[in-house]
């Protein structure tokens, strides 16, 4: 019994002592890491060293004491003890190729390759072992084996002519190997579709300019053509055209793509949503007719008819020269839609069929009624909703139907009190108060709105509360100035540009030194370009750049006046140039973001760009 009771003691002292003896090599060994990180070699070489009489198998602590001997040039020790390890523990792969690397730092080429040379060859079948060696060396910067090890690899699965092609691709494109880095990257695309966009921004990266681009279309043609049955070629093509902005010759591959293999529709229809964006309407207004074509019966017939009438709405918005017959045109063919898709006088559709009216046709009296079939339906989304109430409002404001404006704009206010289409609206009635020239009730609202969530509100907010402050700054100060301003602002906003003008004539004739002047040139300037008077824009435009370029809309001035000679006037250079400008002299500009994607774009760069707000 007692004999027993010592054991269990004798026991315990003992667990509690080689637990000590781990604890304290535990802490040894985060010495030596500590040691060998900060370079001091011999240091570490020897508490390593100390370390290794206890443990001599461990691989993680030998490869640190290589480490040091290596740091300290002490290669004929290590070499030593790699060829040690090596004989107590054969086909160890890490040691034969540490041994390997202490070759080379010697000199010593030959040997080195003879060692490097042997692991590829006894590489055995198994993708994680061909992984794991081909690791080592690429680690190491020795491309040449870690691709022989896959090549090698890929000879043992000889049905999978594409596996190992990602780490392939990768290895080629690090020696700069670009051609085969090229063919790596086509077998990847083929057999992992789900990397496809991924490939694609690798390919965006390797041909960065229009003569290897095309050479690489080339490429991807002659393989397309050896294998017609593989889409995954033709579906490349188009994206290659899309990218040399041939949206004509990538639909062809579209097209040939559906036809084929049956798809209804399918990829036609996402094409079209994809020059839509890109705002290339003649492709997307052809792809949409290809889709309608194949039939009332199949599945993408209504949605692209509805998206073809989107598409040509836009087009219209950024036609300068569109007439009044493509205006009724395009009604016509709402109308027809709507009669025959009446579950779209719910949508989308019926609400741009409204803007179309209102804005391009000006029949706010149409515009409004059709609006209100919304606003009074039942079961339509409520964000939908108030939206169209929000649309009607300002179409009450154009036939100057002030209090009923002002009552759908609270309404929306009152049902989305914690939502962007509440302050949206709140933004909305406190500029009818700037209208109606209740600057005090306005500039209220406003210093709220500058909190908005909404950047594109807290800025609109910002912009008329310091135009309001700059111009009425104190209470008692003459309003007459800001009241025939704001006046204009609302007939220009009512389409009665000309009574616009001459409210603005008179305030240069009555006041001719008030601050307002700049103000005065931006609004001329935006009747000008509602006019589609580009050039009589871009003078207004230029005034303010140069006599106001301290005030606060020179940076809005100079942003339009480039969008206006990169768009209107092809003045790519000049654009360039006035993109530049705004973005060295107004760094504090909310245009800088884009001033800087539309210059990284004309300088040949790719880049997202959006239609300026202002105009």
């Amino acid at each position: 019994m007692i004999f027993d009771k010592m054991k269990k003691v004798l026991f315990s002292v003992l667990i509690l002592l080689v637990g000590s003896l781990l604890q304290a090599q535990d802490q040894l060994h985060t010495v030596a890491k500590q040691y060998l990180q900060s370079g001091q070699y011999e240091k570490a070489a020897a508490t390593y060293k100390q370390l290794l009489e206890y443990n001599p198998n461990n691989e993680s602590m030998l490869l640190g004491y290589l480490e040091s001997l290596n740091g300290l040039r002490d290669y004929k020790t290590a070499e030593k003890i790699l060829k040690d390890q090596m004989k107590q523990q054969e086909g160890v792969l890490k040691y034969r190729f540490e041994l390997g690397k202490i070759y080379t730092l010697q000199g010593e080429e030959k040997k080195a390759k003879k060692t490097f040379d042997a692991i590829v060859d006894e590489v055995k079948p198994g993708d994680e072992g061909i992984r794991n060696t081909a690791s080592l060396f690429q680690k190491e910067g020795l491309y040449d084996y870690a691709i022989a090890v896959f090549e090698k690899g890929k000879g043992f699965n000889k049905e999978n002519p594409f596996l190992f092609a990602e780490e392939l691709a990768l290895l080629f494109d690090k020696k700069g190997d670009t051609e085969k880095a090229t063919e790596s990257l086509l077998d990847l695309f083929i057999s992992r579709s789900e990397k496809a966009e991924e490939i694609k921004a690798t390919f965006q990266r390797l041909f960065d300019n229009g003569p290897k681009l095309e050479e690489f279309r080339k490429k991807v043609q002659k393989r397309a053509t050896s294998n017609p049955d593989i889409v995954a070629y033709p579906d490349l093509l188009a994206w290659l055209y899309m990218q040399q902005k041939d949206y004509e010759s990538a639909f062809t591959q579209i097209k040939a793509i559906d036809i084929r293999f049956n798809e209804q529709g399918r990829r036609a229809f996402g094409f079209a949503r994809l020059a839509l964006r890109e705002k290339e309407f003649k492709a997307a207004v052809t792809a949409y007719d290809f889709v309608i074509s194949k039939g009332k019966e199949e599945p993408y017939f209504v949605i692209a008819s509805s998206e073809k009438l989107t598409c040509l709405k836009e087009q219209l918005k950024f036609n300068p020269h569109y007439t009044k017959g493509d205006v009724e045109l395009l009604g016509n063919a709402y109308e027809v839609f709507l009669t025959e898709n009446p579950s779209f006088k719910q949508r989308e559709t019926l609400r741009e069929y409204a803007e179309l009216e209102a804005r391009y046709a000006h029949n706010i009296e149409k515009a409004i009624s059709l609006l209100s079939e919304i606003t009074q339906a039942k079961n339509v989304d409520a964000v939908f909703r108030g939206r169209c109430k929000l649309e009607m409002g300002d179409y009450e404001l154009v036939r100057n139907n002030i209090w009923e404006s002002t009552l759908l704009y609270s309404q929306v206010d009152k049902e989305f009190k914690r939502d962007m289409l509440g302050e949206e609206a709140r933004y909305k009635n406190a500029k009818l108060s700037y209208y109606t020239g209740d600057f005090v009730w306005a500039q209220g609202q406003l210093d709220v709105l500058k909190a908005s969530t909404s950047e594109l509100i807290a800025n609109d907010a910002l912009n008329l509360s310091v135009l309001i402050t700059e111009n009425n700054p104190v209470a008692d100060s003459n309003t007459t100035p800001l009241l025939l301003f704001a006046n204009a602002d609302l007939l220009e906003f009512q389409n009665k540009d000309q009574e616009a003008i001459l409210k603005l004539d008179s305030i240069e004739l009555l006041f001719p030194k008030h601050p307002l002047q700049d103000n005065i040139l931006m609004m001329r300037a935006e009747i000008a370009y509602k006019k589609q008077d580009y050039s009589e824009a871009a003078l207004h435009l230029q005034k303010i750049t140069t006599q106001y370029a301290e005030d606060v809309l020179a940076d809005d001035a100079l942003f339009n006046l480039a969008y206006i000679n990169e768009t209107f006037f092809s003045n790519k250079d000049e654009a360039k140039r006035l993109y530049e400008q705004l973005i060295l002299k107004y760094p504090g500009s909310t245009f800088v973001n884009e001033a800087r994607k539309r210059f990284r774009i004309l300088r040949g760069d790719k880049a997202d760009v959006e239609t300026p707000k202002n105009f």
